[in-house]
């Protein structure tokens, strides 16, 4: 099965190099959105950057809203173009997708951060009950031994993020989310947000526990997709 993701398109920003790699992908089973297709909220600059897919795309295709697309907007972008170009977003929750070449289950959220960030605390209060919650949340929907894609906007882990910097990490990321990916070990991680980090990197057991000499101790790959960091669209065979 082969798989196309990418995220941080920021609409027109990148978007006609998008076009340019979508020109030259070649069949794909999935195609995976992992956020921040436009910039501040911009909805006509989102639907230019899902024309540009569609139009040269005919596989099933699921995103996840990321930072940029604003939490009181997100029924309108869902009304807009969820039936028109094709697109299932998924919002904290998991669905099973079916292709020539196997199945399985997506489980798709914003993700979760470690600590909001400073607008987050100013303007939405309730972010850090929702972080808190959505791990949980995330654990169990990643439940089961069929194979299981995880998308993402945020990173589920610090580990490919690069450059930024120690300090903010807290506000990029969830390193609580870490412990869930190594039990649960879905087949595929993917994530966008961080532009500054680095395509991809192995999530390694800190070897503290007891359970970390167990099956869960072997290395699990995580994918960052964010557009900026790849400058191509990422591919991926399951």
């Amino acid at each position: 099965m082969r798989i196309a993701a990418v995220g941080d398109v920021h609409g027109d920003e990148h978007r006609d190099k998008v076009a340019s790699d979508l020109d030259r992908l070649g069949p794909v089973d999935l195609f995976l959105l992992a956020g921040d297709l436009t910039d501040r909220n911009d909805r006509e600059a989102y639907g230019r950057v899902l024309e540009t897919i569609r139009s040269r795309l005919d596989a099933p295709m699921y995103a996840v809203f990321g930072n940029n697309e604003y939490e009181d907007s997100l029924p309108e972008y869902i009304e807009r173009f969820s039936d028109r170009y094709g697109v299932r977003f998924l919002r904290d929750e998991a669905v099973t997708f079916e292709t020539q070449r196997g199945s399985g289950r997506i489980v798709g959220s914003t993700g979760s951060l470690d600590r909001p960030t400073w607008w987050q605390r100013k303007n939405l209060p309730h972010m850090e009950d929702t972080y808190r919650r959505r791990i949980a949340l995330l654990d169990t929907l990643l439940a089961g031994t069929d194979l299981r894609i995880l998308l993402t906007h945020y990173p589920p882990t610090y580990v490919t993020m690069g450059d930024e910097k120690d300090a903010w990490r807290p506000e990029l990321g969830c390193r609580a989310l870490e412990p869930v990916l190594l039990r649960r070990r879905p087949n595929l991680v993917i994530h966008g947000h961080i532009h500054k980090g680095i395509p991809e990197a192995d999530l390694r057991p800190k070897f503290d526990r007891l359970d970390d000499f167990g099956d869960h101790a072997t290395p699990l790959r995580v994918y960052n997709v964010a557009y900026p960091v790849r400058r191509s669209i990422a591919t991926f065979d399951l």
